[in-house]
């Protein structure tokens, strides 16, 4: 029987899933890889620890294939987008990681306001501190001697299919997230090259979706112990690799991906321009597809922060996060009045915001660690409701949700998200869903699916998904707290308490 090896480098771990030809999924091989978050907004990776723990999961993955006789026809690669280093000829890695979360370019970001519906209406994307163009103009300004070793500027998607092809390449759907690429003409942008100073020589090359990018060099294949040659594919992006394991392939569909931030996709035949710009409209991993997107910067990030720095219960992380889990169980909903704003790292979709932060607002000595714990998931779940709101708007009602990613692990934040979208939320029992999108483009790029809808309909029948109905009295209830989380965040986004706080802060 025939297999796919997927790797799925995300923000705080990378692992690699065998899949057989049939969707079935042997236990993923992890390893964790958190980021230093730095106080000041910077967040940084170093790219060494990729380049360590790429053949190292691949070579266990490979020995689980041999030991269960599957003949390993492909690696499939997807990853966390938007991040940016810069690397010489040799691809060696010239300064740490510049993480997609990371706000040291908000400053750029600003003088470049006047550009925004010019960039939005070329790339679906507002100029942000998250995408890669503000990155590199960063490094243009404060490293110009460093960038002018630089052979390329590449994301981590890129790095890790040179580290196994031996080539610069990356695709479209990484490209829909650089403030570079045109979205209608799927290529890098002439004009805005030139506005944010990026010279093309040091960019990857362009690929769809789904292309086998080239075959594993013979010093890759040694150290992951497979074949010389051997096809590798570059899937998508982690949240349109997401959206493909999850099943979106039509408009009554959407769904949630919540690991150390959450995104609410929703899938478009053509692209589609929010006039307000509050909704990313990327590439799919869809062929000729689109999905748009709308993003918390901070969620799953915030629940690890709560458990290691609040929570005194059990020191083991496992432990600790099934304490964490009961004692928010324990809280009634709404949290005893207690209401998040979940922009501990600024503020994504919609708002957009890199100077908001987080807050947790009512509390009081009746207030219990269990009712913080379940405050952060009301309101990683609140927000998605208004990310779901922006969709509907601009693609049309939606009926079920496919949820995915850590928290979805969790009965509870899955009532919690059904109650706040007022949807039905489907979780699939592996919660996989990026890996099995990449197993998905690998097995159809391979030839052993003829189409996306048919692989997925292959996997998910071997794993039926688990539905969680909305408590319509609850839901009324999360709308009041939407509100009031509205009239909060308004309140601290006024021009006067924000320079009040800013002064704090630097004192």
């Amino acid at each position: 029987m025939k297999g796919i090896i997927t790797v799925d480098i995300g923000t705080t771990s990378v692992r690699a899933i065998l899949y057989n030809e049939e969707g079935a999924a042997f236990p993923a091989e992890r390893r964790s890889n958190v980021p230093k978050y730095y106080g000041d907004g910077r967040v940084e990776q170093d790219p060494e620890t990729w380049r360590t723990l790429l053949p190292e999961i691949i070579r266990s993955a490979a020995e689980r294939a041999r030991a269960s006789a599957v003949e390993v026809a492909a690696i499939s690669v997807t990853a966390q987008r938007s991040s940016v280093f810069p690397v010489d000829e040799f691809g060696r890695p010239l300064r740490p990681a510049i993480m997609w979360q990371d706000l040291r370019t908000a400053e750029l970001v600003s003088n470049l306001a006047d550009y925004q519906k010019y960039v939005y209406g070329r790339t679906g994307i507002t100029i942000s501190p998250v995408f890669s163009a503000a990155k590199m103009l960063w490094l243009k300004r404060r490293e110009p001697e460093l960038l002018a070793r630089a052979r390329k500027l590449i994301g981590v998607q890129d790095y890790a299919l040179f580290l196994l092809t031996g080539r610069f390449v990356t695709d479209e759907t990484f490209g829909s997230r650089t403030n570079l690429l045109n979205v209608r003409t799927r290529t890098w942008d002439p004009e805005l090259l030139r506005l944010f100073e990026v010279d093309p020589s040091q960019l990857s090359d362009l690929v769809p979706p789904g292309s086998i990018v080239g075959g594993l060099t013979s010093e890759a294949a040694e150290a992951c112990g497979l074949p010389s040659g051997l096809p590798v594919v570059s899937a998508g992006g982690d949240q349109q690799c997401a959206a493909l394991g999850l099943g979106l392939f039509g408009r009554e569909r959407a769904v949630t991906n919540t690991g150390t931030g959450s995104y609410l996709i929703g899938h478009s035949d053509e692209a589609v321009f929010d006039p307000d710009m509050r909704l990313s409209c990327n590439i799919s991993a869809l062929p000729g597809a689109f999905i748009l997107e709308a993003a918390i910067l901070t969620t799953g990030a915030i629940y690890r922060w709560f458990r290691e720095t609040l929570w005194n219960g059990a020191q083991d992380p496992d432990d600790a996060f099934k304490a964490v889990n009961e004692a928010a169980e324990a809280s009634e909903p709404c949290a005893n009045g207690l209401i998040l704003i979940p922009h501990f790292l600024g503020a994504g979709a919609p708002h957009w915001d890199a100077e908001a932060r987080g807050l947790f607002y009512n509390v009081s000595l009746n207030t219990k660690g269990g009712d913080f714990a379940r405050a952060i998931l009301e309101g990683i779940a609140i927000e998605l409701k208004e990310n779901l709101d922006l969709i509907e708007a601009v693609s049309g009602k939606v009926n079920f949700v496919s949820a995915s990613g850590g928290l979805s692990r969790s009965p509870l934040f899955n009532r919690i998200q059904a109650d706040a979208l007022g949807r039905t939320i489907q979780t699939f029992p592996d919660a996989e869903a990026t890996s099995l999108g990449a197993w998905i483009a690998g097995a159809v790029a391979m030839g052993l699916a003829p189409s996306y809808p048919a692989a997925f309909n292959t996997a998910t029948a071997l794993r039926p998904p688990t539905e969680f109905q909305p408590d319509r009295e609850i839901e009324r209830m999360y709308e009041t707290k939407r509100r009031q989380a509205r009239t909060i965040y308004a309140a601290l986004s006024t021009p006067e308490v924000r320079m009040s706080l800013s002064e704090a802060r630097k004192r």
